[in-house]
Parts: C-alpha cells; structure tokens; sequence
C-alpha cells in the first residue's frame, strides 16, 4: 500500500491565511486556535441565503454550525397570541446561542430564525462540530465564553420585560439605535418595533406619540428623527436608577 502523501506546511499555511480571510471578524476564535481547531474549520462549506430567508423554525433539529461570514439574522419567539419578540441578531463574529444548545444537547429549537439581508455563512456539520468539542481546547473555550456572554444578554432582555416600564424600554431601545446611526433616522414600522419588543403597535404607537409631544423625537412615515438625545439619554438613566 502506498503512503498518503503529507501536506507541505505552505499549503497548510495557505489554507490557515484563506480562512483567516472568511473569518475575519471571528479573531477570538482563529487567532490562537489549535489544529484540532483549524482541522474542524478546514471541512467547513459556504452557505448562501436570500434575504428573509428562514433558517430555523420552532421543533427543527439542527444539524449544523453557522459561523456568519456576511449578513445578519434575527432570532425571534412567536407568541400563542401572534407576536413577535425579537431575542437576538447574529451578525459576522458571533455564534447562535440557540444553535450551539442543540447541537450541544440534542434539544429542538423553540425559535425562529431568519435573515434579515442576503447571507452567506460557513457551515459545519454536527458531527465535526462534537468532535473539535472533544479534542480542541481553544474551540471549547470559544463556545463556553459565548454561551456565557449571550446568556447575560438574555438575562437582561427578560428583566426587561419582568421589571421595566414599556416607556423606558422603547426609549432605551431608541437611544441605542441613534448612537449606532449617529443620530441619522431610524428606519422602522411601529409595527416592526412591536415585534422587536414583544408588544402590540397601538401600545408603541401611543408612546411614541407621547415622546413626540415631548419633543423628544418626530416621527414620519416608516421613520423615526431624532430632537432631543438629552430627553432620551434621561429616560435610560432612570431606567439604570431603577435597577
């Protein structure tokens, strides 16, 4: 029997920087992985979605790892009533908190997950994935500080809902989104800030009418302007000072 040939250590590297590439924004995972690492990500393949395109639907078993190379998907509950909760986005750089728990522990999704633009993302499969579980300190460790960190984002976002007043949130929620766009308007339905919260658009609706009397904000169709951050960033701090 002849001997298979061993990879030259150029070609390794070669494939080490094209990954690098793919996955730039996942530093924290490739920077100091071990082979057991880079021999699960070598067998990843490219995935790509359409815009609103459903990933994952409620009782569906996963059988692959995500890692977002370009693109953004939202993660949501629905309610027996119809509504919508927006739990989390998953952008280039981070993990599905969801897909890491079935593929861990067998469990079905009780989510929704859908893009929100075009997608194109590096799959791996289940069964790789347990085995660079297994054998890969450096992927054990990324995956345990990201469970880690979206657990403390989920324990926020259901305080919120347990013990912050819908006014405080919608208006932390607006602070938030006028930091990341510079004050530049924000881009939303009532009816889509509804979904986000996890409420009805009358109830956003006579909120953001209120902030408008106040001069806080004008609203326009499918559009929210900015007037007063000052207004807003006071209404976030009560919400801390409650806390």
């Amino acid at each position: 029997m002849s001997a298979v040939p061993s990879i030259a250590a150029s070609e390794v590297e070669g494939v080490h920087l094209h990954l690098n590439s793919l996955l730039s924004k996942y530093p924290a995972l490739t920077r100091d992985a071990d082979e057991a690492c880079w021999t699960m990500l070598n067998q990843a393949k490219m995935v790509s979605f359409e815009a609103n395109s459903v990933l994952f639907h409620e009782a569906m078993e996963c059988k692959h790892l995500m890692l977002i190379v370009e693109g953004t998907v939202r993660v949501y509950k629905n309610s027996p009533e119809g509504r919508e909760v927006t739990l989390y986005r998953v952008e280039p750089g981070q993990l599905c908190v969801h897909n890491l728990n079935n593929l861990v522990n067998g469990l079905s999704y009780p989510i929704m997950a859908e893009t929100e633009s075009e997608m194109q993302g590096l799959v791996i499969s289940r069964q790789i994935f347990q085995k660079a579980l297994d054998e890969s300190t450096t992927f054990r460790n990324y995956v345990l500080r990201t469970l880690t960190e979206r657990l403390s984002h989920m324990v926020d976002l259901v305080s919120g809902f347990a013990f912050d007043r819908l006014d405080l949130r919608i208006a932390c929620w607006l602070n938030h989104q006028f930091e990341q766009s510079c004050s530049k308007p924000i881009t939303i339905t009532h009816s889509e800030l509804a979904q986000e919260l996890g409420t009805t658009r009358e109830m956003v609706s006579r909120i953001l009418k209120d902030f408008e009397h106040k001069r806080c904000i004008q609203l326009a169709r499918g559009k929210i302007h900015l007037r007063c951050r000052h207004t807003l960033k006071l209404v976030s701090e009560e919400r801390k000072a409650a806390r």
